[in-house]
């Protein structure tokens, strides 16, 4: 059976063929015609036409509905650049073969989308469907906005409806991770909204992967969405969490996966004088004193050392694992952070992270003191691309 991956591009208003060579030579061609500060832009009715027109003229195929038969919606990893990205993978059938659609976890239309396919597991599954989307320009307060709006028909050609709830949930998520933060004084509405959107993704991500569960159950979804009920949910959250400042009041983030048996990740900080995010790799190895230690070199130049260490359990009968980061041998914050644990892996057997961390610490990671809301309260470097790695955040 022929299997082709399509994703919904907003500039095009449609669906394209992902990994194409035509497809990927129209988008440069449409890119280098708009220009990148409009590019980047998004969508408006002059840029559509110049994307169409390129797709076309480069016979790249492009449509405005997916059909077939719902046969399986799960979350999916990708990788980047060292980072994790999550993506919302929804598997339609026909007599033509197998269509994979594809689309970015925190993105509104996957979010939008799987407010239907709630009510669509439910009532089609197994059934034909036809998956759309546009874009609808609306004003606000003098600006231009655009929303991406998903719609998805059943068998009998009506419109599926949203199972409601859904935004009203995520909402209240996004205030529990945003309230720590605005308690401490926090005012930077930046990273308030990378923390809101990372929140809204996490959450939609959970709903996803009880959507594949749900068909798994039914004895619908392929043998390739019925995969380890644990990695599915796994993929849905990042496992480890903790946040700390340095002396000059600056966040710094640490985003930690395992990879191999090894934990490894992402430091990541804010330059105080260009708003930018920074970034530099980490590995962790046993620092021979029953830690774990990794070096972060940031382009610059500069070089911290990043330290995870297990201390007395807290007053509630917590595990704590305590996280410093250092310059030298000098600490940068007053006091050390502590990492924290969700749902996902506390609640998720043989869960990888939580393996790694309790081999090289001797920690009990379902013992961890747990997440407030089961949400990050991280601030990736774009929100748009979502740091979508698995782990702690320091």
């Amino acid at each position: 059976m022929a299997t082709r991956m399509m994703q919904r591009n907003n500039l095009a208003d449609a669906f394209v063929l992902v990994n194409d060579e035509q497809t990927n030579a129209a988008l440069k061609a449409a890119r280098e015609q708009i220009g990148d500060a409009e590019w980047k832009k998004g969508y408006s009715p002059e840029n559509k036409a110049i994307v169409r027109d390129a797709l076309k003229e480069h016979g790249a195929r492009y449509e405005q509905a997916l059909k077939g038969n719902l046969v399986g919606a799960e979350v999916a990893e990708t990788q980047a650049n060292g980072e994790t990205f999550r993506k919302l993978r929804v598997t339609l059938e026909n007599e033509a073969g197998r269509t994979i659609l594809s689309a970015d976890m925190g993105s509104e239309f996957a979010q939008r989308l799987i407010t239907k396919l709630d009510t669509a597991t439910r009532e089609h599954a197994g059934g034909e469907v036809s998956i759309g989307a546009f874009a609808k320009q609306t004003e606000r307060d003098g600006r231009t906005f655009v929303d991406h709006v998903a719609t998805m028909k059943g068998p009998d050609g009506q419109e599926v409806p949203a199972t409601p709830g859904h935004f009203e949930k995520a909402r209240e998520r996004v205030e529990a991770a945003q309230k720590p933060m605005l308690d401490a004084g926090m005012k930077d509405r930046k990273i308030l909204n990378q923390i809101a959107a990372s929140t809204r993704e996490s959450y939609f991500a959970e709903v996803a992967a009880g959507l594949s569960e749900r068909m798994v159950e039914q004895g619908i979804a392929p043998k390739t969405v019925a995969n380890e009920r644990g990695a599915l949910q796994a993929a849905a959250f990042p496992a480890l969490e903790s946040g700390i400042k340095d002396h000059d009041g600056v966040w710094h983030n640490l985003s930690i996966y395992e990879k191999g048996g090894q934990l490894t990740g992402t430091l990541q900080r804010r330059d105080v004088q260009t708003g930018d995010y920074e970034k530099a790799p980490v590995v962790f190895e046993p620092d021979g004193k029953g830690g774990l230690a990794a070096l972060a070199a940031y382009d610059g130049g500069e070089k911290l050392t990043v330290s995870l260490s297990r201390s007395e359990p807290t007053l509630g009968g917590h595990e704590k694992v305590d996280v410093r980061v250092s310059s030298g041998d000098q600490q940068i914050h007053e006091h050390p952070g502590r990492l924290r644990a969700n749902d996902a892996l506390q609640k998720i057997p043989d869960h990888r992270e939580g393996k790694a961390i309790e081999q090289a610490l001797g920690v009990d990671p379902k013992m961890l003191n747990p997440v407030p809301a089961r949400e990050a309260q991280r601030a990736p470097a774009k929100a748009q691309e979502k740091q979508h790695s698995q782990g702690v955040q320091l």
